[in-house]
């Protein structure tokens, strides 16, 4: 038989008794916060999955806030894009007014000054700014203003060709911007493939359209191919009466009567085809008169700023020149920089679209986001909130152990043998 000590006894009804101070003291303070973890070395595991759930949904909420920040930086991107679509537009109008014999020196001095208003307009846009300050086009350069308008009309670009990023998962990430180099600076010139430019000295007044591009892999052959270029030259027929034309290929001012490619004769509205034949890879209309000496230049397109663009235009509202095929120089300009508006209008309107797809992943991803945190938030509160009916039926029970233990405890304590001696 085994004998127990009173020490023992009283030690082990002490525990039991601490052991259920204990319990009720945790189950007050759970009550109190709503938290069931408020014991961490009672429940290790369930610990271990909250913190692990609090660390992902605090990742979540970084991604969300930078998804909002990239919603916030496309749609700025966007509306300023609008604006300068709506402003190239109503700068293509003023050139088709300006383009025609009717108008006279004083409205193509206003014009000018119109243009010259337009550039300026072009800049502030070009260097707009969030709310935090950073510059939307300047690459990865947000705090440098990305374009500097100087004394004589031309615009310098001061940001770089990067894009900015943001983090919208672990593994995923959109750029919040497009570099003004890509969006202002680098839009192919003439017609996108090739351009077409009168001499300075034309006296005629024949003008020479865009272009068009009938086999893409063959013009890119014809006109890139050691920066290949050809000249459109005319002269007077050998019977004296008309004009023929001679097409000779070269590079710059070199065009030598040994790299003519063709030659005929000509006539008002004619297209002339590269390589001549019956299926030309381009064809460039020529429309008026020429005069006997006069030319223009075939070369493949470069780019051109959008801004060179608006100060083309104002040089040719505001340019001076030798009466005799002045306004054929003028309408020559005019067609050759509404055909650059065109290209400018293609490239804007390809990155709105860009933009567009940008920000539709953006929503996409923020509404996953948004489920996947909702799930984890509710993981967390089935591992981390207490059942308030249970719990207080618990801490019921946990009390009434506790006071019958203290009263049974009290009573025994008073027990001995030397009573009923």
């Amino acid at each position: 038989m085994q004998i127990i000590s009173s020490s023992q006894f009283y030690g082990a009804s002490l525990s039991g008794i601490l052991q259920q101070q204990n319990l009720l003291n945790t189950l007050s303070q759970q009550l109190s916060t709503g938290n069931a973890l408020v014991n961490p070395s009672a429940q290790p595991v369930a610990v271990a999955q909250n913190i692990s759930l609090t660390a992902q949904i605090g990742q979540l909420a970084g991604f969300s806030q930078n998804g909002s920040n990239a919603q916030q930086s496309l749609q700025l991107e966007s509306s300023t894009l609008q604006s300068v679509g709506t402003l190239v537009q109503q700068v293509r109008q003023l050139a088709l007014q300006m383009n025609n014999g009717t108008v006279d020196a004083q409205q193509l001095h206003n014009a000018a000054t119109t243009m010259q208003g337009y550039l300026q307009q072009l800049v502030q846009y070009g260097n707009t700014q969030d709310g935090q300050g950073n510059y939307v086009f300047a690459g990865s350069q947000s705090q440098t203003q990305p374009f500097v308008l100087q004394s004589g009309g031309q615009v310098l670009y001061q940001g770089d060709g990067a894009q900015n990023q943001l983090a919208l998962g672990p593994s995923l990430s959109t750029a919040t911007g497009d570099p003004g180099s890509a969006v202002f600076m680098d839009i192919p010139g003439g017609n996108g493939s090739f351009s077409v430019s009168a001499s300075g000295s034309n006296t005629g007044g024949a003008t020479a359209g865009p272009g068009t591009v009938n086999n893409s892999s063959l013009a890119q052959q014809l006109l890139t191919v050691g920066g290949t270029e050809y000249q459109i030259s005319f002269s007077a027929a050998p019977s004296g009466s008309g004009l023929v034309y001679t097409v000779s290929s070269g590079s710059g001012a070199s065009f030598g009567a040994s790299g003519v490619v063709s030659s005929g004769s000509f006539s008002s509205g004619m297209s002339i085809g590269l390589p001549p034949g019956a299926s030309p890879a381009i064809e460039v209309p020529i429309l008026g008169a020429p005069a006997a000496g006069d030319s223009f230049t075939i070369a493949g397109s470069r780019p051109q700023s959008l801004f060179a663009t608006f100060l083309d235009l104002q040089q040719a509202f505001s340019g001076s020149g030798p009466a005799s095929g002045s306004g054929a120089r003028r309408a020559q300009a005019i067609s050759d920089a509404v055909a650059s508006l065109d290209q400018a209008q293609t490239v804007l309107l390809g990155t709105q679209s860009a933009i567009g797809s940008r920000l539709q992943q953006v929503q996409a991803v923020q509404t996953q986001n948004s489920s996947v945190t909702l799930q984890l938030q509710t993981q967390q509160t089935t591992i981390a909130s207490i059942n308030y009916p249970q719990t207080i039926s618990q801490y019921e029970q946990s009390l009434t152990a506790l006071q019958a233990s203290e009263s049974a405890f009290s009573q025994l304590q008073g027990l001995s043998l030397f009573k009923y001696l």
